[in-house]
């Protein structure tokens, strides 16, 4: 029973799924740089360590320091598509038994498209993506930030491999 529930823990704790198919990773092609959105985080896991505006700023950091320009609000909405990628860490911190919390970490990457029936329309849309699953145990909320970097080093791999230096 144990050895379930410790597979079950790691499973649940890795990233389950991802679009990042050959023509998804294409539509990061010719790309000058990226804005960043992390997604508002509650009290309660900003309380235990993971704080927003910390998170924000360390993606944005790696993403500078891998090399891919990071776009301001402004410079993003000037750019061809809009790019940026978002980050929601969804921590349910709603009472439970225990102390521990069900999470979910989407990263994505958005940009503005147009239909193939209809050029004039647009919408924003998710065109590459990971993400993951799992619990955590409420005194290391903060270490999910691990799994954030882990998640946006794809996104850096990937983006690099479209746009090699």
């Amino acid at each position: 029973m144990v050895l379930l529930v410790t597979v079950l823990i790691l499973a649940l704790q890795s990233p389950l799924f991802a679009i990042n198919g050959k023509s998804n990773r294409a539509t990061l092609r010719g790309l000058s740089g990226v804005g960043v959105l992390v997604e508002q985080l509650t009290p309660e896991v900003e309380k235990e360590g993971l704080i927003k505006n910390q998170l924000q700023i360390e993606m944005e950091l790696k993403l500078k320091l891998s090399g891919i320009k990071v776009l301001t609000r402004e410079e993003c909405l000037k750019a061809p598509g809009e790019p940026y990628l978002y980050i929601n860490v969804n921590v349910n911190t709603a009472k439970t038994e225990s102390d521990i919390y069900p999470y979910s970490i989407d990263v994505l990457f958005m940009q503005k498209v147009s239909l193939v029936r209809d050029p004039k329309q647009t919408t924003y849309a998710v065109t590459w993506s990971t993400g993951g699953v799992g619990s955590i145990e409420k005194s290391i909320v903060s270490q999910l930030r691990t799994s954030v970097e882990e998640m946006v080093d794809l996104f850096i791999k990937t983006y690099l491999s479209e746009n090699p230096k």
